[in-house]
């Protein structure tokens, strides 16, 4: 991705995928970072390492866009981190508060190690086929991930919200999709990953006993409801609509 003063470079990869950041960030040109940040969340990698090494911030405030990419990766269950920042940047990104909130290394090895050290996020993952079958088999997914992970106060919110999802993905995009759980220290990250290019569309309920007469797009505001967030990215080969489920402090 480039734009006149800024190159933005993915490298997937997982468990550590990286976005080198090249150029000026301005006004003008940190929509296309931000961007960036959030399409390479979308491959739900463990940890995102942004270099900057290469990067010039002509308006600190611009840097702020650092802290909005981190928040969206505890919605996908990644971690991020920057890397390579020179005196002048990390000076600015401390006047800002941004190491405050996003950690600094001075390299990818530096900034890998320490990941390596977190308590890392528990993860399952299940490829469906684009057929009713598929929504018991994603709630039975939930129901076994949240046994596991000992979380009976979101097994039901997330197995319908899990359903609501599959069957809309099913019902329009009605291509093989990919679900995945991600176990974080505040939040139980869900997606369904589709191959489908097309606009998210809302369906109605994905239940058994559905109402001829009941509102279009109940299936959708079940999980707006239900979630502590949610919502929809667009990647190159389809979309992912993702929610998160915040948990409750153990005591």
């Amino acid at each position: 991705m480039t734009a006149d003063e800024l190159t933005c470079t993915h490298e997937p990869g997982f468990p550590v995928a990286v976005l080198r950041a090249t150029g000026r960030l301005t006004f003008a040109s940190v929509s296309l970072l931000r961007g960036a940040g959030q399409k390479a969340l979308t491959d739900h990698p463990e940890v995102l390492l942004i270099d900057v090494s290469g990067l010039v911030a002509v308006d600190d405030i611009t840097l702020t866009v650092f802290p909005m990419i981190a928040r969206h990766g505890v919605e996908f269950g990644t971690d991020m981190m920057l890397v390579g920042a020179t005196p002048m940047l990390h000076a600015q990104l401390d006047r800002l508060g941004v190491t405050r909130q996003v950690p600094v290394h001075t390299g990818p090895a530096e900034a890998v190690a320490a990941h390596a050290r977190m308590p890392g996020p528990r993860r399952i993952e299940l490829a469906l086929a684009a057929r009713p079958a598929s929504t018991s088999a994603a709630r039975e997914l939930v129901d076994r991930a949240c046994a596991q992970w000992r979380l009976p106060e979101l097994a039901d919110r997330a197995a319908l919200i899990v359903t609501e999802l599959v069957a809309n993905a099913i019902e329009h995009a009605g291509t093989p999709m990919l679900v995945s759980l991600a176990l974080r220290d505040r939040h139980l990250h869900l997606a369904v990953h589709d191959e489908s290019r097309l606009p998210l569309e809302r369906s109605g309920d994905a239940g058994d006993d559905e109402d001829e007469d009941e509102e279009p797009g109940r299936g959708l505001l079940i999980v707006e409801g239900m979630a502590s967030a949610w919502g929809c990215l667009h990647t190159a080969g389809g979309k992912v609509v993702w929610a998160t489920l915040r948990r409750e402090p153990r005591r």
